[in-house]
């Protein structure tokens, strides 16, 4: 069983070894075979970079290694569109996220990856990313498979996860414009002739 493993096993479950740690935890873990660096993560109580050592070293273990790790899952990203020529924040989310970890959107002919930047509950149920995606403004538009690449490289994906639409600048094709019927030349109305009466001759 991998040092750190067996040292929290034992630290749990032997009380003689929960005597020893209390008096002096730098000699129980020395010991125990932990290196130094395994000493100082153990120490500093940051159970996020402890839990990430531990399933880093199962992982590592010829005896239980991917069998006992379930496999990293993608469940969702957000949001799942963007335009040409953006540069979104994007949250991905999950379960059994490692840190490191790769992430990208894919599909026949182009690949763009997510630039991430931090990654929440590592190796638990509830795993959440956060990074940056750059859309060219040549991307092309249409749907793309997001896909998590795992430290040990075991994959997941959302197909058709992710939309690229056309850029809000994209040219639109517009309907010829309507010529306005010709006005007719205005001139001056001829005044209509006045009908003269006859004259009565005088008697």
């Amino acid at each position: 069983m991998p040092m750190l493993v067996k040292f929290i096993h034992d630290l749990t479950n032997n009380e003689k070894l929960q005597r020893a740690f209390a008096e002096n935890p730098k000699k129980a873990m020395q010991q125990a075979g932990l290196s130094t660096k395994q000493q100082a993560l153990f120490k500093s109580r940051d159970l996020q970079r402890l839990s990430q050592a531990v399933v880093d070293e199962l992982h590592r273990s010829p005896a239980i290694g991917y069998w006992f790790m379930p496999a990293i899952n993608l469940t969702s990203i957000s949001p799942a569109s963007g335009r040409q020529g953006q540069t979104l924040t994007v949250t991905l989310t999950g379960q059994y996220f490692t840190d490191p970890m790769k992430a990208d959107i894919e599909n026949n002919t182009r690949k763009v990856p997510i630039t991430l930047q931090s990654v929440t509950g590592c190796g638990q149920e509830k795993s959440q990313a956060t990074g940056s995606l750059a859309l060219a403004a040549d991307l092309p538009t249409g749907p793309y498979t997001v896909r998590v690449t795992s430290s040990d490289n075991a994959t997941s994906t959302l197909s058709m996860g992710f939309t690229v639409n056309a850029s809000s600048g994209a040219k639109r094709a517009t309907a010829p414009a309507k010529k306005s019927p010709a006005r007719k030349a205005s001139g001056a109305k001829a005044a209509p002739a006045r009908k003269t009466r006859a004259k009565t001759p005088k008697k």
